[in-house]
């Protein structure tokens, strides 16, 4: 696999993490960072879904011709 779709994953990855972290791991975030005002939290939130779709964006333009190609396939066998 290529290194850029290995990364698009990742960012991908991580913004699920974060997304998570905003609904269920409030107690971990206070351990981690103790003077983090709850009310807060939304970074995390808003940084999860930032990194689902710049991973997801980047994904699109890397296997840009890749997806036509398969489309293009598709298309041949109906």
């Amino acid at each position: 696999m290529d290194k850029k779709i290995v990364l698009t994953y990742g960012l991908r990855l991580l913004g699920v993490v974060l997304v998570l972290m905003y609904f269920f791991g409030h107690p971990l975030l206070n351990r981690i960072f103790p003077g983090f005002p709850i009310s807060s939290l939304n970074y995390f939130f808003y940084a999860g879904l930032l990194c689902y779709l710049i991973g997801a964006v980047l994904y699109y333009v890397f296997n840009r011709k890749t997806l036509k190609k398969m489309a293009k396939g598709n298309e041949d066998e109906l």
